[in-house]
């Protein structure tokens, strides 16, 4: 879709309650939604708005709509955390910061020792999980990977969001994110790839969406790449130490072992794992992660409301042409305003 004409832009600022909207905010002046994929909770809401009377706060959710020529577009629900009354050129309004539904995992602790027993599939514990936090809409993609040993591994008072998302880390998903509709999603973290690219932009395809500055920021550190890559879970009730090696021998990058000679990382050691199969993947996650790290792009772009976290973004034309994951973007809810990404280029050369 490129740019051919003015957009009918709108916005509304839905408060609902156990999801459904009984009341409307207004806004004073430009709000923003940004999102960062390395934070524990990745999305935050930032603006001026005046919230109706019965609005309570730490149980309601406050859900940015925009409207782009006629068209319904979500960007997340929101608890907002923080409301600061001001007031300002004769009009009194709340100063407000919210979070996306992580909050709620972030906030909920473990009262008791959790314990998981053998047998028992990662994935219906954190559905669990996600429940007693009182997330009850998920969209999950289910693991057959079940935990190897009986566990007992997080004290009292450990945040339930920690406990997710190691559960996650050790099965190779994605860490706990949430899309636009306000759904919890757990799925696997998949190597980044031209067959996956979710959005393009370019000046010069039909198919793209408009660049609106001809201008980029970059920057390229490779002072820690490495080529080899070692995972070890020794756990006493394994029987013996389980390890997996990774190593990038494409002669296609750079940063490759033929090229480079053999460059060890850190081991990275774990106290747990499912099996022999999930260390793997989790090894060569570690060696496709090193080969895209290095070099991050910052780009300007209209608004486009269906980025979620972590998309794949290609770059067409002259301008940084490549493939990226898209650790971050922060969209300026205003007419004519602007959507900042932040993206790191997958370096497979």
């Amino acid at each position: 879709m490129r740019m051919k004409h003015v957009r009918d832009f709108s916005l509304r600022y839905d408060i609902l309650r156990g999801k459904i909207k009984y009341a409307e905010a207004e806004a004073v002046g430009a709000a923003a939604v940004s999102m960062d994929a390395r934070r524990k909770i990745k999305q935050v809401f930032t603006g001026d708005l005046i919230l109706p009377e019965q609005m309570e706060r730490l149980t309601d959710r406050l859900r940015p709509v925009l409207i782009l020529d006629g068209t319904e577009y979500p960007l997340g629900q929101f608890i907002l955390t923080t409301a600061k009354q001001v007031r300002e050129g004769g009009r009194c309004f709340c100063r407000c910061e919210g979070y996306d539904l992580c909050f709620l995992a972030q906030r909920t602790r473990l009262e008791e020792r959790l314990f998981l027993q053998s047998g028992e599939r990662y994935t219906d514990w954190i559905q669990a999980l996600l429940q007693q936090c009182g997330i009850l809409s998920a969209i999950v993609e289910d693991s057959d990977e079940t935990f190897s040993t009986d566990r007992e591994d997080w004290e009292i008072g450990t945040p339930v969001l920690d406990v997710i998302n190691s559960l996650l880390d050790e099965i190779s998903y994605r860490s706990l994110w949430f899309d636009a509709q306000g759904n919890a999603r757990i799925g696997p973290l998949l190597e980044p790839s031209v067959e996956n690219i979710q959005h393009r932009y370019g000046p010069g395809r039909e198919s793209s969406y408009a660049l609106v500055k001809e201008a980029y920021e970059r920057e390229d550190d490779l002072f820690d790449v490495c080529n080899v890559f070692m995972v070890q879970c020794e756990n006493p009730e394994l029987g013996e130490m389980m390890q997996a090696v990774s190593v990038n021998d494409d002669p296609a990058s750079a940063f490759s072992v033929s090229r480079q000679g053999r460059i060890m990382a850190p081991p990275i050691r774990l106290d747990n794992i499912a099996s022999q199969a999930a260390l793997q993947r989790y090894a060569d996650r570690l060696r496709w992660q090193s080969m895209m790290a290095a070099e991050t792009t910052v780009i300007d772009t209209a608004l486009n409301p269906v980025h979620q976290c972590g998309d794949i973004v290609a770059l067409e034309g002259d301008l940084a042409p490549g493939v990226y994951e898209e650790t971050g973007w922060a969209m300026e809810l205003a007419p004519g305003g602007m959507m900042e990404h932040t993206l790191r280029r997958i370096l497979y050369r």
